[in-house]
């Protein structure tokens, strides 16, 4: 049986010092793929852009800088003493900062490492329905 977990966390794209704009960030998690997350990026009612990456990642950049490459995460103080995490993707031609509330974060990570504690994963995975995927070009 796959449980899941789903929360949409608000979040601000960070355009420059003092201009933001607030976007919904519809975060999942599923058992059977244990290793990842998926946050799909919602604007105006519209699904505008959807990453998937490494939940350690994630995690990780609660406390600490995480990432290399097209994702990376960390933690800021925002204004009024508030913690928040930044998440830039990027993409061959351009960088997306984003920003969401640690404790938000927190409480959506907390939920899937209740379905699957860190270190656990590997007890997930069903490496046949994986490499069907993988084989059949669906990953």
């Amino acid at each position: 049986m796959v449980s899941t977990a789903q929360r949409t966390l608000e979040m601000w794209l960070l355009l420059g010092p003092d201009a933001v704009v607030p976007v919904a960030g519809r975060c999942s998690y599923r058992s059977d793929r244990p290793y990842e997350v998926e946050v799909a990026f919602i604007s105006r009612g519209r699904t505008i852009a959807t990453w998937q990456f490494a939940r350690d990642l994630l995690l990780d950049g609660l406390d600490g800088e995480a990432g290399e490459g097209d994702v990376r995460v960390r933690p800021v103080h925002g204004p009024y003493g508030q913690r928040h995490v930044h998440i830039d993707l990027s993409t061959d031609d351009t960088v997306c900062a984003l920003s969401v509330r640690a404790t938000e974060l927190t409480s959506w990570l907390e939920q899937t490492t209740a379905i699957v504690p860190p270190g656990q994963e590997s007890r997930h995975v069903d490496m046949d329905v994986h490499l069907a995927r993988l084989l059949a070009g669906k990953c």
